[in-house]
């Protein structure tokens, strides 16, 4: 048991910490936002035995612990809720996965390093300069619709369309969207989800698939460069292992393709299904485009993709009033902390003229703040702008049901039925 259960183990049943920590189911969806709520209000910072990780509910908690490098930790960011079993591990490294934790999941210096040549590609005027074919790509999937009476847009529109600029900035053209896109669900359940010993075992060797793909796209680059991500990261690295090594930029290449889309896959369809919930913004963008820049941001804001996001303490720390040992982990409630009433006046309302909206935490804070913010955002907009403008009368299919799915970190329908022409 870790000091931090020690901790909890004291609290006595029927005191509000506690049985937050007893009611919140961190796989679940339905009820999350009513839960976390009633927490902010009460109950900051809890415990959840089920995962074993503190979990914080304020929103200036939250950017506290995302901006304070040097006392918390974002080592546990990507690790597997459920450890992987020896033998997994162990096979894995028998057929050569050696995968690191780049980015997202290290700590200055190294991430300091990674992140000064990443940011050479992964900045707002490189992915600005994708704007047209990513117009065209949303253009193309909207005109293949045309014409139906119904469609499920996960599946028609926003399950693909994010892989496809994902391998835009990859420089990939001739793969299947749903080969990568069932890789990457895959990875996503095996470090966020709670699977079975079974599904471990059964998933590893698509993983060394999406594994072998990345590693097969960099070698093909030292070849033959062009103008895409792991094309730079080689010319950026020189040949000296000091800047970047090899391993590295295929870790990162792996990375890319997970974060490049998964989230953007999610976001696009939370934001449209709470649009087409209220068919009165629906027709204000119908009527006025303007609105939807700022729409974007309101819908990352209401319902993020990414609902959580994990540290670990460097060293002893008090927060929200609570004492906690070093080593205790922390998940960080992305989802509660944009509908803080603090910052957000009627925060768990969705308004698209929303002042504030854009201060939302989904895209993180700090200095792993994402570097694909900007072309995520391109890519909602769109969808939103081509959507609006082909189907002003577009509704959804009353009496379907709309399920939610995800893991402990993201969230997002599963299908998204509509009628496109009212």
């Amino acid at each position: 048991m870790t000091q931090a259960q020690l901790q909890h183990s004291d609290i006595p049943a029927g005191v509000p910490m506690h049985d937050a920590g007893e009611r919140f189911h961190p796989f679940e969806h339905e009820g999350m936002h009513q839960l976390l709520a009633e927490f902010r209000q009460d109950v900051p910072i809890f415990y959840s035995p089920l995962i074993d990780y503190w979990v914080v509910t304020r929103r200036a908690d939250v950017i506290s612990v995302l901006r304070d490098h040097e006392r918390f930790s974002a080592v546990v960011a990507t690790q597997p809720v459920v450890p992987w079993p020896p033998e997994l591990l162990q096979y894995l490294v028998d057929q050569g996965f050696t995968n690191e934790s780049v980015q997202v999941a290290c700590d200055p210096p190294r991430h300091t390093r990674i992140r000064s040549h990443v940011q050479g590609f992964l900045n707002p005027k490189k992915l600005q300069s994708f704007e047209a074919e990513v117009r065209a790509l949303v253009q193309s999937y909207v005109a293949a619709i045309e014409g139906k009476d119904t469609v499920d847009l996960v599946d028609a529109i926003t399950y693909e369309l994010p892989a496809l600029i994902a391998f835009l900035l990859l420089g990939v053209k001739d793969i299947d969207p749903r080969r990568i896109k069932s890789w990457t669900e895959l990875r996503v359940k095996l470090m966020h989800g709670h699977p079975t010993r079974e599904e471990q075992m059964a998933a590893a060797d698509d993983l060394l698939d999406f594994w072998r793909f990345s590693c097969d796209l960099v070698e093909q680059r030292k070849v033959n460069p062009g103008d895409d991500y792991p094309s730079w990261l080689l010319a950026s690295r020189g040949g000296d292992d000091t800047r970047l090594t090899e391993n590295e930029i295929k870790s990162l290449t792996f990375a890319l393709l997970l974060a490049a889309h998964e989230t953007t896959s999610n976001a696009s369809a939370n934001v449209l299904l709470e649009l087409l919930r209220r068919p009165e913004d629906w027709q204000a963008l119908v009527e006025d485009p303007s609105l939807i820049p700022n729409t974007v941001e309101e819908g990352l804001r209401y319902v993020s993709s990414v609902v959580a996001w994990r540290r670990m303490a460097k060293e002893d720390f008090e927060l929200a009033g609570v004492s906690l040992p070093k080593g205790t982990k922390l998940l960080l409630s992305l989802a509660s902390a944009s509908r803080d009433e603090g910052t957000y006046e009627n925060g768990d309302s969705f308004d698209i003229r929303r002042k504030n909206a854009r201060s939302h935490v989904a895209f993180g804070n700090g200095i792993h703040f994402c570097m694909g913010a900007p072309i995520a955002r391109m890519q909602i907009r769109m969808m939103i702008e081509e959507l609006t403008s082909a189907f002003p009368n577009m509704t959804l299919i009353p009496d379907e049901e709309i399920e939610i799915a995800g893991v402990l970190t993201f969230r997002g329908p599963t299908r998204l039925p509509v009628r496109l022409n009212g």
